[in-house]
């Protein structure tokens, strides 16, 4: 059976919870290798389609990022980075056939009030795995960056995300963030706008 036609996506600074797993559960990075070369095919996405990265969390068998879209299509964004990587990963281990389960799923955020909350939901999830012991241990998680009080990188939004919160000075919103992040490990696992997520 063909695939159904995608919907259009909206863009223009749509929010967007993106999730995308391996094929039957299989593990999508084996090696620190593996994590470094999807963040660097993320970075090459980043300056080709114009979009915001605000988190993400590479796990062994998928992952999760929080993108600001502009004028490009998430699901072009994604195509790019997806297909890139499953190339080097088929090349690298010498295996053939579907890296990625179906399609990505997404999740548009449009409350306000979840800006937050969708980044630490994603910042957790290495620590609700049972990967780390601390949130600012694990290596291929955004969180690391707000762990950090200085940050010259360009993969992370960092400064653009803290100030959609408030007019404070950057470093008293890094640290509500922080703060932020470890109440949400003690709460429920599944906040509310994980309903709102869908194949596509």
């Amino acid at each position: 059976m063909p695939r159904k036609t995608r919907e259009k996506i909206i863009t223009n600074g749509a929010l967007y919870h993106i999730v995308c797993r391996g094929v039957n559960q299989r593990c999508i990075f084996r090696a620190p290798q593996d994590y470094k070369k999807f963040l660097t095919i993320l970075k090459r996405a980043k300056k080709m389609f114009g979009f915001y990265l605000y988190s993400y969390n590479l796990l062994p068998n998928h992952f999760h990022l929080y993108v600001e879209v502009g004028e490009v299509v998430v699901s072009k964004i994604m195509h790019y980075i997806n297909s890139y990587y499953a190339g080097y990963f088929n090349r690298r281990y010498k295996r053939k056939g579907h890296l990625f389960q179906d399609r990505f799923y997404a999740s548009l955020i449009n409350t306000e009030s979840y800006f937050w909350a969708v980044s630490a939901y994603i910042d957790l999830n290495a620590l609700r795995a049972g990967l780390c012991k601390k949130l600012e241990d694990y290596l291929w998680s955004s969180f690391s960056v707000y762990f950090q009080k200085e940050y010259n990188d360009d993969l992370i939004d960092r400064n653009r995300f803290l100030e959609y919160s408030g007019e404070r000075e950057i470093e008293g919103l890094r640290q509500d963030y922080i703060e932020f992040v470890k109440e949400e490990s003690k709460n429920p696992p599944k906040p509310k706008f994980i309903k709102n997520e869908r194949f596509i």
